[in-house]
């Protein structure tokens, strides 16, 4: 028979899961909204962020109900102050997909022709980043983990590139500016996403190795 702790302990991994897959089902759906112009579903988008918000609120509660009650060590402590911490991240991507959707609805209204570089292909590499982070977390892989975290560098070159390509339509046609703005600001959310993709693998390998490989490119590259 499972002891109460270890009962309260599945049901807070089971609540992260589910936490993941809402926010996996936000980006999903607002990369939807953004390539295909789909204002509906970008208000769709808008609206469910309260469910992650609401969720994420629950899974603290529960956390700290199993520090205060249980007092965990080792393993168990590891793997309850990750999960607050990758509580936080999915959150956090949330509110970033939230971000996109708002973009998205300013430039369908726009119109605009302006062609947004690189995006398709950032939207495709954070997309699978997310997948991988969120089934690191449910198996428990530190390799899978390890494999988001080096695809960081990726997103970062793609966004460099296109901040560089929407400048330089912004100089030569400056009634392009306002559209391009709001491409800026989707690449910038779109790499904020991957960064907290790769902060949660971070706390997977915390978990499962019991090691920390934040600011360490070593381990990454083994």
């Amino acid at each position: 028979m499972k002891s109460q702790f270890t009962e309260q302990l599945d049901r807070l991994e089971k609540l992260v899961i589910q936490m993941g897959s809402l926010v996996e089902t936000q980006v999903q759906e607002t990369i939807e909204a953004l390539i295909n112009g789909d204002q509906s579903l970008a208000h769709k988008v808008i609206g469910d962020d309260k469910k992650i918000d609401d969720l994420e609120i629950q899974i603290d509660d529960e956390v700290l109900s199993l520090l205060a009650l249980h007092q965990p060590v080792a393993f168990d402590l590891r793997d309850i102050l990750g999960i607050s911490k990758i509580n936080g991240d999915l959150e956090r991507i949330g509110d970033h997909a939230l971000n996109i959707a708002e973009s998205a609805l300013a430039i369908t209204k726009k119109d605009s022709q302006l062609s947004m570089s690189n995006i398709p292909k950032m939207c495709e590499v954070v997309r699978a980043m997310l997948k991988d982070s969120i089934d690191s977390f449910i198996h428990k892989n530190a390799e899978l983990a390890l494999s988001v975290c080096r695809r960081d560098d990726e997103i970062d070159d793609l966004n460099k590139h296109l901040f560089a390509d929407i400048l330089a339509t912004m100089i030569k046609k400056p009634q392009t500016i306002p559209t391009a703005m709001e491409i800026i600001r989707i690449s910038k959310n779109i790499e904020r996403i991957a960064d907290l993709c790769t902060n949660i693998c971070e706390d997977v390998v915390f978990i499962s190795d019991a090691k920390s490989i934040k600011h360490s490119k070593e381990q990454l590259n083994q």
